[in-house]
């Protein structure tokens, strides 16, 4: 066990030996008077309320120079013990706060009536060390403090800033004391001083259990005593409960988890450790008892005792901690304090890390009465092994825990960031743990509704640990975090999607996993987090009956949440593997068309219902990957709509309809949007009818279609409308390209080959992961089939799927087995990745960008091995791709 040794025998002798070693000291000793304690502390404690700012703020540092000078001398010379030094720096900061208060309220012409200060933490408990700051917050009755000329809240306010500035200020005289007011309740949205009614408020409503261990240490400070007193009873209730439930000491002890950095040997072996933070530290000893006396000090009042000595023995009265871990762990809080008020001695610093460099680190050894470095470094690490063994006791029926609470230290209490847990995050993957720890610490205030409830803070606790150990194995931890995080924001009430994901481990994974690697889904959970429970239950959501007398408004709300609940489970199982990439366009394809369908009809009854029955038959035609049934997530609908009527007014009532079907389908509603919808295809184009007749269509892809857009009719196909319409649609195509084909004299070839040069030109390819329009991709792939269909002309041939027509083309001898096999394989491979990669990240993606958990999931779409197998795979199809279509297309050697 350490023994902290005297260095001198008197306090003056002390304080010279000190001096080579304490750079502080020696300022202090060239610059201040040298003044016993007691007499520093009167100039304090007398100063007069009227004394002006600037006057007073020169005194009270003079003062606490002096004060700082003394004890370290008394505290070298063991002419104090540590908690008499403790305690005295803890007077001191007493003194300073009640004058700093008198004098800002005398400045303005105030009294404290109604307005006090509290002391929290190692201030509340005389536990202050030299380099401390103060943790206080101030409060005001509004019905007591009269604020003057001003309203009593901006009084305050006023007065706290005055009351900070007198203290924390740096002058030529240095600074009285570092203050810190975050601990009053959420800090973030409150003003310095805030009103009882609010706190209590505050507290009732969402104080977390972090809040009740800091309230255990509160202490009235300055100001109004008796308000203080007052408000300090009534905030007993809160904290010591009299019955806690099951998941308030479930909350207790995940802190304590999570506290509890599980670095092992080796953090226990550094020699330059963290003797607060780290472990064996000083803070497990304080958690070691505030735990204890939040679970058992509701029933037992002997237990509440706010310094952490005191609570030990009143807890090894009690019978709870036997009389030789009390004893020991007693001995450690000692040493270890004297060994931080060493480190700090030395600069003033607000630290608690013994130096790495042993030169630095011989220094602190040697105001501990060290003269051996080695002695030094034995001695406490003995003493941290101690302290840790001790602390891992604590709950000891958690030894059953999942190891993924092994992974360091997870804290989000209080207001600063844990350096431990800024490091656990970091070893996770983050690059911005700050903003992740300040998210969650936000989370724990109550500031979204999930947390607003004291079940949901403390089942937000229970889930942290394995929650952001998943968002590490997914490879991007932060674009985990950051849509978790507006997942979260959405919730309205996180009790039962809380309870699901503690219950359902593999659930919050997956939830996690499908987060950071597809945005597209991330999206769509974050707006409908109900979504969840569609992945718990495995089942299809029901298909909407839309009635005839249902509005068009209902209408398309109806159908919109189910297509979104839908296209969230499509694209879920794609991403997890639970259907195979290469069947999942058929998916997408079958719920697109459903939509059409469902959307055709209710665009119809309305313009029925508006004006009137109509003129004709009409059909909805796909076009484009629609049309090839080939969908990826979020892909565009090509469409075109095509009537029959003998009536010269048609085209009014069709133009109509055509027009509420593209709102059935595009518009936004307060149910979200379905699809982006694209008639370019149409006759004419942009500058045609968006309602086309049947004789119109056929006149003009028998007389005026070009090359280009008999290519992109293989690919129509009947959806929704009458099916006779639809049969005659399709034979017009077909029959039109047949025609082509007869009077053909080598054009088709040439125009083929002229556009996927000009492509080549206009879109160049932007590496092996641009799966469409690089050389090898799947354009070259729909270019050549569609370009023997054309050349062949046979209605019997004409896919509009590009796998089916590869076949057919195959079959009529196109194509040699050779170049058929490597053309399927190579639309197989390509298709697969692309469903994968529009999901995940839409069209532009690069290797380096691919985050590891997304690399996975591309490999397990094409049954590879390993990433660089895949890419390498890739580029061999691509090249073979891409040698026939340079053949098949007649492109110039350089292409």
């Amino acid at each position: 066990m350490l023994e902290i040794r005297p260095i001198a025998a008197t306090p003056d002798a002390a304080l010279e030996a000190a001096l080579a070693h304490a750079p502080y000291l020696r300022r202090l000793y060239e610059r201040c008077e040298a003044r016993p304690f007691e007499d520093a502390l009167a100039v304090i404690t007398s100063l007069k309320a009227e004394t002006p700012m600037e006057e007073a703020m020169t005194l009270l540092r003079k003062a606490k120079a002096s004060a700082h000078l003394a004890l370290a001398a008394d505290d070298l010379s063991a002419h104090r013990s540590v908690m008499d030094v403790t305690a005295a720096l803890t007077e001191l900061a007493t003194a300073s706060v009640q004058a700093a208060l008198r004098v800002a309220l005398a400045s303005r012409g105030l009294t404290d009536t109604g307005l006090f200060i509290v002391a929290l933490g190692k201030m509340g408990a005389f536990e202050l060390n030299y380099s401390s700051d103060i943790d206080i917050a101030a409060f005001y009755e509004r019905g007591g403090f009269d604020g003057g000329e001003r309203d009593a809240g901006d009084a305050a306010q006023r007065v706290l800033r005055d009351v900070v500035r007198l203290l924390d200020e740096v002058t030529a005289d240095g600074y009285v004391f570092r203050t810190d007011l975050r601990l009053r309740p959420d800090p973030s949205s409150t003003p310095l001083a805030v009103s009882t009614d609010m706190a209590e408020a505050y507290y009732e409503s969402v104080g977390q259990n972090w809040e009740r261990m800091v309230w255990i240490k509160a202490r009235a400070a300055a100001g109004d005593m008796e308000a203080a007193s007052r408000f300090i009873d009534r905030m007993g209730a809160y904290v010591w409960r009299r019955n806690l439930d099951y998941w308030a000491i479930d909350d207790i002890q995940a802190i304590k988890r999570m506290i509890n950095t599980k670095i092992g040997a080796v953090g226990l072996e550094n020699p330059a450790p963290d003797i607060k933070l780290g472990p064996g530290g000083i803070r497990e000893i304080e958690f070691f008892v505030q735990t204890q006396q939040l679970i058992l000090g509701g029933r037992n009042p002997v237990l509440r005792d706010n310094s952490t000595l005191g609570a030990m023995t009143a807890l090894r009265d009690a019978g709870i901690v036997t009389g030789g871990t009390a004893a020991a762990l007693t001995q450690a809080y000692k040493v270890l304090r004297d060994v931080e008020h060493r480190i700090q001695m030395r600069h003033d610093e607000q630290s608690h890390t013994i130096p790495a460099d042993a030169d630095e680190r011989a220094g602190v050894a040697a105001l501990c009465g060290y003269p051996e470095l080695e002695a030094f470094d034995r001695d406490l690490l003995e003493t941290r092994k101690m302290v840790q063994t001790a602390y891992d006791t604590l709950f000891e029926h958690e030894s059953g825990e999942d190891d993924v609470t092994d992974i360091g230290n997870l804290v989000f209490t209080g207001v600063d960031d844990d350096p431990e847990t800024v490091r656990t995050l970091s070893g996770l993957g983050f690059d911005d743990p700050a903003r992740a720890i300040d998210t969650i610490r936000n989370w724990h205030r109550g500031n979204v509704p999930a947390t607003r409830t004291v079940r949901g803070r403390e089942l937000l606790t229970a889930i942290l640990p394995r929650m952001l150990t998943a968002m590490g194995a997914t490879g991007e931890p932060d674009e985990a975090f950051r849509w978790f995080s507006r997942f979260f924001s959405g919730l309205s009430s996180g009790v039962q999607t809380l309870s699901m994901l503690l219950a359902k481990p593999a659930l919050l994974d997956d939830l996690v996993a499908t987060l950071a690697l597809a945005p597209r889904l991330a999206e769509i959970l974050s707006r409908r987090p109900d979504l969840l429970e569609a992945l718990v239950s495995g089942q299809a959501p029901d298909v909407p009956k839309i009635a005839d007398n249902t509005s068009f408004d209902a209408a398309l709300d109806a159908w919109r949440r189910y297509h979104r609940e839908q296209s969230f489970l499509i694209g879920h199982q794609l991403l997890h593997g639970l259907i195979n990439a290469s069947d999942a366009a058929k998916h997408w394809s079958r719920l697109a068309d459903d939509t059409i369908r469902e959307m055709a009809s209710v665009a119809e009854r309305e313009t029925v219902r508006r004006y009137g029955e109509p003129p004709g038959t009409w059909g909805v035609f796909a076009m484009g990957k629609l049309g090839g049934a080939e969908l990826t997530a979020g892909s565009d609908l090509d469409i075109i709509v095509i009537y029959d009527s003998p009536s010269l007014e048609a085209q009014n009532w069709f133009t109509r309809f055509t027009q509420r079907l593209i709102t059935a389908l595009t518009a936004p509603t307060a149910e979200g949007a379905l699809y982006e919808v694209d008639m370019r295809l149409r006759p004419s184009g942009r500058g045609g009818p968006v309602a086309v007749s049947l004789p119109a269509f056929e006149h003009y892809q028998n007389e005026d279609a070009w090359t280009w857009e008999h290519m992109a009719l293989t690919r129509l196909r009947y959806v929704a409308g009458d099916a006779g319409l639809g049969a005659k649609v399709l034979t017009i195509g077909k029959t039109a390209i047949a025609d082509r084909a007869r009077k053909d004299t080598g054009q088709i070839a040439q125009d083929i080959s002229a556009m996927r040069q000009r492509l080549y030109q206009e879109k160049p390819g932007k590496g092996l992961w641009d799966l469409k329009t690089e050389k090898g991709g799947l354009i070259d792939i729909e270019f050549i089939v569609q370009q023997e269909m054309l050349l062949k002309g046979e209605a019997k041939r004409i896919w509009s799927n590009v796998g089916q027509a590869l076949a057919g083309i195959a079959e009529a001898g196109s194509l040699s087995e050779e170049e058929r096999t490597a053309l399927q394989d190579a639309l197989t491979y390509l298709q697969a990745l692309q469903q994968v990669q529009r999901l995940a990240v839409g069209s532009e993606m690069t290797a380096d960008a691919i985050p590891d958990g997304l690399k996975d999931r591309l490999c397990r779409a094409v049954h590879e091995d390993d990433f660089g197998a895949l890419e390498r795979h890739l580029a061999a199809l691509k090249s073979g791709v891409h040698a026939i279509a340079a053949e098949k297309l007649q492109l110039p050697a350089t292409d």
